[in-house]
């Protein structure tokens, strides 16, 4: 939102508080927190205000004035100066002007309007009638562009921190009176932070003009839903396996099994070769006694077989491997200990060979 009042109504505000009559030219020289006025007129509103107080609260003034006329002015550090100055002054109302005038700058809403009116009430007819006028201007400005937002925490001592989105001005913080915080926030986008010492939490609202916001930041509820995931939450479930879609180890499972059925294939394929060549040996055979080319064959078969024995026991266990992979991972971890269980007893012979299966599933 554009300022309506001017840097030029704004010092009339402050020498207002210095007790000076103001002209564009010798402001900077003689705007100074020397001149503020008796310890009577800054305390006349709250009491009586010590002048060890008032001389502080001169000092705290004096430098808002020069971060004011700062190149470009330090609205962030002046607005904590006469936010000091307010205090030790014991809350006089010409202070206010220039805070109020900080606080929107700032787009702290909520806390302009209260610096403002209070500056417009209790400074009466020593506020200027144009400055007044302004000021009033602006005053429906910030009040038709802004939303009420209560922030409330379970730790009274957490940091709450306000940036609005795609504004240049900084991240503003908050403290909390009895856990919670009534904020002014100008229209729009917001991150809204809540800081303790463990643990940081965000919420993100739009905000409309005229309307009412709250949100409760739960460190506990937090905390809690860390440390022990709700039940059925994916969250905290490591290793956990989806409800639908094929597992890793399965597909490794169908893998494994399809080379341990093609190993198989060629043990079956080499056993019947040996067969064949066993056969073909004995035909020349007369008893135990077989010619040089029979024993060659018979020689040749005897490694077919002891190939095929290999590939029928290495492709046993591969489909066994694979088969075991396919049931665990298709049933729950619990399931497949307590249920999926496979074994395989080889046979070797001559000339071929067996696997024997037996398990439960």
């Amino acid at each position: 939102m554009k300022s309506q009042v001017s840097f030029r109504r704004f010092l009339v505000g402050t020498l207002l508080f210095c007790g000076l009559f103001w002209s564009q030219a010798s402001f900077a020289q003689e705007a100074t927190a020397e001149a503020m006025g008796t310890s009577e007129e800054m305390g006349e509103a709250q009491g009586s205000v010590s002048e060890e107080d008032l001389a502080a609260a001169r000092l705290h003034f004096s430098n808002g004035v020069e971060l004011l006329q700062a190149e470009p002015p330090n609205f962030q550090d002046a607005y904590y100066q006469f936010l000091s100055a307010l205090q030790k002054s014991g809350g006089s109302w010409k202070v206010q002007g220039n805070l109020g005038y900080c606080s929107l700058k700032l787009e702290r809403d909520g806390e302009a309007l209260v610096h403002y009116r209070e500056y417009l009430a209790k400074g009466g007819d020593e506020v200027a009638a144009g400055e007044r006028d302004a000021i009033e201007k602006e005053l429906l400005l910030i009040e038709g562009n802004m939303a009420t937002v209560l922030i409330s925490s379970s730790d009274p001592k957490a940091q709450i921190t306000v940036q609005r989105k795609n504004s240049s001005v900084s991240a503003q913080a908050y403290e909390l009176s009895d856990q919670e915080v009534s904020l002014g926030l100008r229209s729009g986008e917001f991150v809204i932070t809540a800081r303790n010492d463990n643990k940081t939490l965000t919420w993100q609202p739009i905000l409309t003009p005229g309307k009412e916001f709250s949100h409760h930041f739960d460190f506990v509820e937090s905390n809690a839903a860390t440390a022990a995931p709700a039940e059925g939450s994916n969250e905290g479930q490591a290793g956990a396996q989806p409800e639908s879609g094929t597992s890793p180890l399965r597909t490794w499972g169908y893998v494994t099994g399809g080379v341990g059925i093609l190993t198989l294939g060629g043990g079956v394929v080499a056993g019947l070769l040996s067969q064949s060549k066993e056969e073909k040996a004995k035909e020349g055979c007369v008893g135990t006694i077989c010619p040089s080319a029979g024993e060659s064959s018979k020689n040749s078969a005897q490694t077919l077989a002891t190939t095929a024995n290999i590939l029928l026991i290495t492709g046993g266990v591969l489909a066994a491997a694979g088969i075991t992979m396919v049931i665990v991972g298709g049933k729950s971890k619990n399931e497949s200990a307590s249920h999926a269980s496979l074994h395989l007893t080889p046979g070797v012979q001559l000339g071929g060979g067996a696997l024997f299966a037996a398990g439960t599933f």
